[in-house]
């Protein structure tokens, strides 16, 4: 990924533990009252832990160092919602730690990176377009599988490359944000049509999407 592979400071680490022990417990509290995946979705659900773990320690290395790489955490919430995708993604990162060799003393600081802010702000993004926009198939896709996922990927890669300049002393390297941000807008447009395919040729692994609210039946006169 972007940082996070020399181990964190104590306090850092201990820090980032602290903040995201009660989103873990919030979305198992949350989940134990929902229904449960059931055959596809939780195949998909499975796949896609396993999927990001393997994606992340795909990296593309620029002049200075600097690591970068697809993310698919907005994408991933997009699908399953703020708690499953978080959950899933909090095991994604452990998963990523035993494949990459991993720090475990980072996990905290990842998973609030990788999984908390991704779902909080793909949640929050989700509800305003649900709020102020048509309940229409095409603005669903559209909408939510690109624009959301443009803006979370953007946020999440910016946070990453932020952090990764507090964690290493030294001159401030603005292109990196640059190419961060150039990569998110490449894969807004890669997640947006697999999400539209996946709305149209499998809407029931959606969790986010409601048939009866953006294609109702039509009136029959």
């Amino acid at each position: 990924m972007y940082l996070l592979q020399a181990p964190l400071p104590a306090s850092w680490a201990i820090l980032a533990w602290v903040l995201l022990l009660p989103f873990a417990m919030q979305s198992l509290m949350r989940l134990r009252r929902a229904e449960s995946l059931r055959g596809a979705q939780q195949h998909l659900w499975l796949a896609g832990v396993v999927l990001l773990a393997w994606l992340w320690t795909l990296q593309a290395r620029v002049a200075g160092g600097a690591a970068f790489g697809l993310l698919g955490v907005g994408f991933y919430a997009l699908i399953f919602g703020c708690h499953r995708a978080r959950l899933g993604l909090l095991l994604a990162v452990a998963l990523h730690a035993v494949l990459g060799g991993g720090s475990w003393m980072n996990f905290g600081l990842s998973g609030m990176l990788l999984a908390v802010v991704p779902t909080v702000l793909a949640g929050h993004l989700q509800g305003q377009l649900e709020l102020r926009l048509p309940k229409n198939v095409f603005i669903f896709m559209i909408g939510h599988g690109m624009f959301v996922t443009l803006a979370v990927t953007a946020a999440t890669s910016a946070l990453l490359v932020v952090v990764s300049w507090l964690l290493k002393p030294g001159p401030i390297d603005l292109d990196q944000l640059a190419y961060a941000l150039l990569l998110a807008w490449g894969e807004a447009l890669a997640s947006g049509m697999l999400f539209s395919a996946l709305v149209i040729f499998g809407p029931h692994l959606v969790l986010t999407y409601r048939q009866d609210l953006y294609l109702p039946p039509r009136r029959v006169l």
